[in-house]
């Protein structure tokens, strides 16, 4: 049988990490660093500061899965190229848009694990990018986001879509 004074050690020790354990928690209980389906969505949706712009979107995330969520966009007020590279940033991906050059690539950056495929419209020496594709798969989730120049050549249509683990 143990001691008084082992015990006493003990229980002094086990005080000592509970207070230690409620210094380091806090009062508060520590907030969900799991990333939402719909806080990554909305970081994923074109801005920049001072830049006009319309985003008309329509999707959403299942009652029943809110762990995805799924979005068709179209976007005004932006370039390709501006809307390439946002999500070159996006992805951690250094490379930028270049008009003559169509980019299908796969790495790993500070972001994580990343895929840009861009596709022509046709095998000819006019050929335009008819989608470009970028996929992230993140700490916490994958985000895949496809867009294309409207027929005008002003808007950019595309499609997000957002799975967290």
């Amino acid at each position: 049988m143990p001691s008084l004074r082992v015990l006493g050690v003990l229980s002094a020790s086990l005080l000592a990490l509970d207070l230690f354990a409620g210094a380091t928690r806090g009062d508060e209980p520590r907030p969900d660093t799991k990333p939402t389906a719909d806080s990554v969505l909305k970081d994923w949706k074109p801005k920049a500061a001072g830049k006009r712009q319309e985003f008309a979107a329509m999707g959403g995330s299942p009652k029943a899965a809110p762990d995805v969520v799924a979005l068709s966009f179209r976007l005004d007020g932006w370039s390709f190229e501006e809307v390439w590279n946002f999500y070159a940033d996006k992805c951690g991906v250094e490379d930028r848009y270049k008009e003559k050059t169509i980019l299908s690539k796969t790495g790993a950056g500070p972001k994580g694990d990343f895929v840009v495929a861009d596709r022509v419209t046709a095998l000819e020496a006019n050929a335009t990018r008819a989608v470009t594709t970028f996929l992230l798969k993140a700490d916490g989730y994958t985000a895949v986001v496809s867009f294309h120049p409207g027929p005008d050549g002003k808007a950019i249509f595309g499609s997000i879509a957002v799975v967290v683990k």
